[in-house]
């Protein structure tokens, strides 16, 4: 049997062969500001190069009413499109547009409300809506319908309808925000009837030799919300009226956005058993997701029967050359998604996507650094994810490197942060740093406490401070009793009080969560992995207390707050040497910060 034999197979969807089942399903970039701009082009071609089969765009707006990352609103798009499609055409990767409208939470260009199915305001907006009309639905259908011929125009192969996540046309499906009384509301074909109309209207506009497919997914809200029955009776209707020619299945809702894109506490194929009865509803090509990193996770899926094609987004963010890298037998290459969504989710809410792992997410128009003219001795103290991707770049860029490290194995503090429920993930980046680093040839010294003295024993043209920081370590506390009473005090506001207050009530403590904050984790709340962190803590019963000033008294006090620990440059630098102070040591934060300020180095 053929390698990836099953993922690599071509598949035709209405006449359109795609040369392989890895698909990187629409997300948002921001990258263009709502443009098809250089930058953005540069980003989906460094995937295309990569061998990927499939790329659905961004969910575009296509409609004033929803200003979102990407927007469908003009004519001048056909020219951005067939810009773009020269450049992506010649890897011979399919390229459909998704497009939407987030309804109610939408933002929208002349400062109005939102429009929805009814008066109702958005989790993340909190506007007030207003109740479409009549003349509204028509108007926006004729949008949708004018976004998709422009699509076409511009040299795109297939569109997708997006009747997902909480968003409008859900919003008209789901009895918990659509309490209309006109023919757009009450029983389910009257809620249905705006994504059947909008989706007819789209197939009326491309004809019926162009790929056109949707989105759907359960809302995963529980009672009252769209359900993963809703959805296979929803492409029941469009596959009967003829409309549609495959079904890309997600899960979640603005309601919980978290099970949208779920960070490294989901397992692989989370989405599966909600995605299974709308695979089966009808017999069209199915695009599964679920966090899945590889191609050997997504060759299993389809040769089980699961899916005809399986998302790898987020792990193409991380890595573009997935598939060429796999494919040539190098899959210990890859970088790996760690799933974090610091970079990916938090960093579009934050204005727009990065990777933690990979910081030239969004800058693939810039040429990469070339080797220098002349070849310098580089140490690296530290071999964290900064020190460790300090070094790499270094000797990428033809430089001669000594990486000092004091314990006696690579990966600083996220040794210990991968010990703690559902972070486990945090260690394949550090992993792969170290496959890179032998493969590099980089001279790796563990167990090397160096002082300054010895630093300059091995002459340095330059020195890379990558030491860390302190106070948020794992304690010992195999001489605490059970049921011994445990308090975190978060005064750093990233994950990891979180994941120490879990930890210890994991290990059987009665355990109270402080800070002084409105918010625990108030720094992480962007990357949708408080919440569930959270549910997870009310069922271990532990108290959580805000605006908490002086923790309350307990056996075991363990006060978060990261200090840089930099105890070499100042000696350093007093003894004439370049000295670099990256990472924790510079400043505390993230991998995705440590990595990023690696990026930032001036080797010369």
């Amino acid at each position: 049997m053929a390698l990836y034999e099953h993922v690599l197979e071509p598949i035709e969807i209405n006449g359109l062969e795609i040369k392989n089942r890895v698909v990187r399903t629409a997300h948002g970039t921001n990258i263009g500001q709502g443009r098809i701009t250089d930058e953005l082009i540069a980003y989906h071609e460094a995937r295309a190069a990569g061998g990927c089969g499939l790329t659905i765009l961004e969910a575009a707006s296509v409609h004033p009413t929803d200003m979102g990352t990407l927007w469908l609103h003009e004519a001048s798009v056909v020219d951005d499109c067939r810009r773009m499609m020269d450049r992506l055409v010649p890897y011979g990767m399919a390229v459909f547009q998704q497009l939407g409208h987030l309804g109610y939470e939408g933002v929208t260009a002349d400062g109005g409300p939102p429009w929805s199915a009814s008066e109702l305001s958005g989790p993340s907006i909190r506007r007030p809506a207003k109740a479409m009309t009549q003349h509204d639905i028509e108007e926006l259908t004729d949008a949708f319908a004018q976004a998709a011929r422009w699509s076409i125009e511009g040299g795109l192969d297939g569109v997708e309808v997006h009747i997902a996540h909480g968003y409008l046309l859900q919003q008209f499906m789901s009895p918990a925000t659509n309490q209309r009384t006109d023919h757009y509301g009450g029983s389910w074909e009257n809620r249905i009837r705006l994504a059947r109309e909008i989706v007819g209207g789209v197939r009326g506009a491309i004809g019926s030799d162009v790929v056109l497919g949707v989105r759907v997914g359960s809302e995963a809200v529980g009672a009252g919300g769209v359900t993963e029955h809703d959805c296979a009776e929803l492409v029941k209707v469009l596959a009967d009226d003829g409309l549609i020619d495959y079904v890309n299945l997600t899960y979640g809702s603005c309601l919980r956005p978290h099970k949208i894109m779920g960070g490294m506490h989901e397992p692989p194929g989370y989405e599966l058993e909600a995605a299974a009865p709308v695979v089966a509803a009808v017999d069209l090509p199915a695009i599964v997701t679920g966090r899945f990193r590889t191609l050997a996770e997504a060759d299993k899926l389809i040769a089980d029967g699961a899916a005809d094609m399986v998302g790898l987004t987020r792990a193409h963010i991380a890595d573009p050359d997935l598939v060429a890298k796999s494919v040539g037998g190098r899959e210990a290459e890859v970088r790996p998604c760690i799933a974090g969504n610091d970079g990916c989710v938090g960093g579009l809410n934050r204005g727009r996507l990065s990777c933690a792992v990979n910081p030239a997410v969004g800058r693939e128009s810039e040429p990469p650094p070339s080797p220098g003219s002349q070849s310098h001795r580089v140490v690296v103290v530290g071999g964290g994810p900064g020190g460790m991707e300090a070094a790499r770049l270094a000797v990428m860029r033809g430089h001669e490197v000594i990486l000092f490290e004091a314990q006696d194995r690579l990966g600083g503090a996220v040794r210990q942060a991968q010990q703690l429920p559902t972070r486990g993930l945090l260690g394949d980046i550090c992993d792969w740093q170290e496959c890179e680093l032998a493969r590099l040839g980089v001279d790796v010294r563990l167990g090397c406490a160096v002082d300054a003295e010895s630093i300059q024993a091995a002459q340095p043209e330059m020195v890379i401070a990558a030491t860390g920081a302190t106070g948020a370590e794992v304690p010992d506390i195999s001489n605490v009793s059970q049921g011994a009473t445990a308090v975190v005090d978060d005064r750093f506001g990233g994950y990891e009080a979180l994941g120490l207050a879990e930890w210890l009530a994991t290990q059987g403590l009665a355990v109270t969560l402080t800070t002084p904050g409105r918010r625990v984790a108030a720094n992480a709340l962007l990357d949708l992995v408080v919440q569930p962190a959270l549910e997870r803590l009310q069922a271990l019963n532990v108290e959580i207390q805000t605006k908490a000033d002086t923790p309350p008294d307990a056996d075991l006090t363990l006060t978060v707050a990261k200090h840089p620990y930099d105890p070499l440059s100042a000696e350093l630098l007093a003894a004439g040497l370049n000295v670099q102070v990256i990472g924790d040591a510079r400043q505390p934060g993230t991998i995705l910060t440590v990595i990023a300020d690696a990026h930032g180095i001036d080797f010369g």
